[in-house]
């Protein structure tokens, strides 16, 4: 019998359909079932804590002055000049040199680049740095939580995050005392870990000392330890102060030379006594928490705290700044 060749690819096609029909699926494995939630709170965490904060108004003079220094048309110049001549005493060169300057800062600034390449960006650095550790910090700590839900957080180091490198300052190496406040802590039953409203103290200003000096300056200028040992790296005063002689017309080299080193001197001493004053004042931080605590090891413990957040304020005196965003992780101590 000679079949049709149309009802042979028919044939075909129907064969071909039932052994796709009749062929075993692929088994798609379970997906891994969620770890178990934890039965109880008690434990000892390491937590990591990061704040993005508004800048505290005792933290402000600090800042302004490096921005002034970049705020004006013929600035950095015309700051960093102003301030050598203000050095000088009373006399004709200094009364000379007063009326001068706004030739003289112009005529610098057009040329910095060549008199002082390195001057204007590396305070620039210097002054975007500050401001950032100022607004943006995180915390190295430790939680205790008793079997009652009775426990203590305690701040024992600080993290500076600048220009894609991490800082790390244990607070007893810098000769500063933990930071510890009372909490309660209360789990539900999906794992939601609460830690109750508390308030301390915060050494805002010996932060910002650290920070400036252990994140800030190195990233700008690696050879320096502090601030005035950085403006007088990035800034080569005996060939300003010769410029300026011969701008002047008055005063030599030297002179100006001098001036530029006290000058820089001068403007690292009024920024860390700022920094200091800061601590003068009351300033301190009130949060409360809560994360998504994980029993990893399936033993009714919390292994893990995930996706903590803290909410509060900044406080200084009556003035009060909500945080802007505060996040944390934790992982058990055993």
């Amino acid at each position: 019998m000679v079949v049709h060749p149309a009802r042979c690819h028919l044939i075909s096609l129907a064969i071909a359909g039932l052994v796709a029909c009749g062929g075993a699926s692929p088994s798609t494995p379970d997906a891994a079932p969620p770890p178990p939630v934890p039965l109880h709170a008690a434990g000892v965490f390491a937590v990591s804590s990061t704040f993005d904060v508004r800048l505290p108004i005792e933290a402000q003079p600090a800042l302004a002055t490096l921005l002034a220094a970049t705020d004006g048309p013929d600035d950095p110049s015309r700051f960093l000049i102003d301030r050598m001549i203000a050095g000088f005493p009373d006399g004709n060169v200094k009364m000379i040199a007063i009326a001068a300057a706004p030739y003289v800062a112009a005529y610098v600034n057009a040329r910095l680049h060549d008199i002082a390449p390195r001057f204007a960006p590396g305070l620039a650095g210097i002054t975007t740095g500050l401001s950032r550790i100022a607004t943006h910090f995180g915390t190295i700590e430790t939680l205790q939580i008793g079997d009652d839900g009775t426990g203590v957080r305690t701040i024992t180091g600080i993290r500076f995050e600048l220009g894609g490198a991490t800082t790390v300052v244990h607070l007893a190496d810098a000769g500063i005392t933990d930071i510890s406040a009372a909490v309660w802590a209360t789990l539900d039953a999906t794992g939601r870990l609460a830690i109750s409203e508390h308030t301390h103290e915060l050494p805002y200003g010996a932060m910002l000392r650290l920070g400036l000096a252990r994140a800030v300056v190195p990233s700008v200028e690696p050879t320096a330890h502090d601030l005035a040992g950085a403006l007088a790296t990035l800034l080569d005063c005996d060939r300003l102060g010769a410029v300026v002689a011969g701008r002047v017309g008055l005063g030599s080299p030297s002179l100006y030379g001098g001036a530029c080193r006290g000058a820089m001197t001068a403007i690292a001493s009024e920024i860390d006594a700022h920094i200091a004053a800061i601590d003068q004042a009351a300033v301190g931080i009130e949060v409360a928490g809560s994360a998504s605590a994980q029993d990893d090891g399936g033993d009714g413990a919390i292994d893990a705290l995930r996706a903590g957040r803290w909410t509060g304020a900044v406080y200084s005196g009556q003035d009060r700044e909500l945080i802007d965003a505060a996040r944390f992780t934790g992982a058990a101590i055993r």
